[in-house]
């Protein structure tokens, strides 16, 4: 794929949470946002609150994602189930990782993933369907691997995760201030340029031109991180 055809993606803005309350989905579904990404990973949700989202959202045109705990097969075939449209796999760091994910994630003749009667096969009437796996780029070693994701068959896009991401660069001896905002471009250029979706998340909602002027068309923001900030500007305007 070509630069000139990576420009056709469609620029796109959504949230990412670990609390996905009912009133949280109609919004997100009334305000027409494109996707939704569940943080399982360390914060608790379970595989039952998953396919609940996804429930509650199917033909909301709201696309779900899940950031799942890790890379475990049972654990992906477990989220695949939901019907999720997309796994974002974290902590990876080689592309074998990924073409493991994507056989777990593939029914026969594809991949291993069981014939199971659930709400990603329709309950057991298409088994053609299964959900675009997206690499979460926050290892050292995933961003100098960067070219060989994108030459994979499995990569289906990725994501930029900056904390993780600055945090190990720093265990790498990578001390440079400037070093991980390098990274976080190198990824953009390289996965956009081969034509992938890659998303990256904005310090916050207002700060989303900033995400698309780098070269990314999905953009993130944490929506408790949001709306902590949000609570606390407010909060401060009693001594206005």
């Amino acid at each position: 794929m070509t630069q000139e055809q990576s420009s056709i993606l469609k620029r796109s803005v959504g949230i990412i949470t670990a609390d996905p309350t009912p009133t949280l989905l109609a919004l997100l579904a009334h305000a027409g946002v494109d996707f939704l990404v569940l943080d399982a990973e360390q914060t608790g949700i379970s595989i039952r609150q998953c396919r609940d989202v996804v429930q509650r959202l199917a033909g909301s045109g709201v696309h779900v994602a899940v950031r799942v705990p890790d890379l475990e097969p049972n654990t992906l075939v477990a989220f695949a189930n939901t019907g999720a449209g997309e796994i974002v796999l974290p902590q990876v760091r080689t592309v074998d990782q990924l073409e493991q994910a994507y056989d777990a994630t593939r029914y026969a003749p594809m991949g291993s993933r069981p014939h199971q009667v659930t709400p990603a096969s329709s309950f057991g009437m298409d088994y053609s369907s299964a959900p675009l796996l997206t690499v979460l780029f926050e290892t050292a070693e995933a961003v100098e691997r960067v070219k060989e994701f994108v030459d994979s068959d499995a990569f289906g896009g990725g994501w930029v995760g900056p904390t993780d991401l600055g945090t190990d660069l720093r265990r790498h001896g990578e001390e440079r201030p400037e070093a991980l905002q390098e990274a976080i471009q190198h990824v953009v250029d390289i996965v956009a340029g081969a034509g992938y979706s890659i998303g990256v998340p904005a310090p916050a909602m207002a700060a989303a031109a900033t995400v698309f002027r780098r070269g990314a068309d999905r953009c993130a923001v944490y929506w408790e991180k949001e709306v902590a900030s949000m609570l606390t500007g407010y909060a401060g305007l009693r001594a206005a």
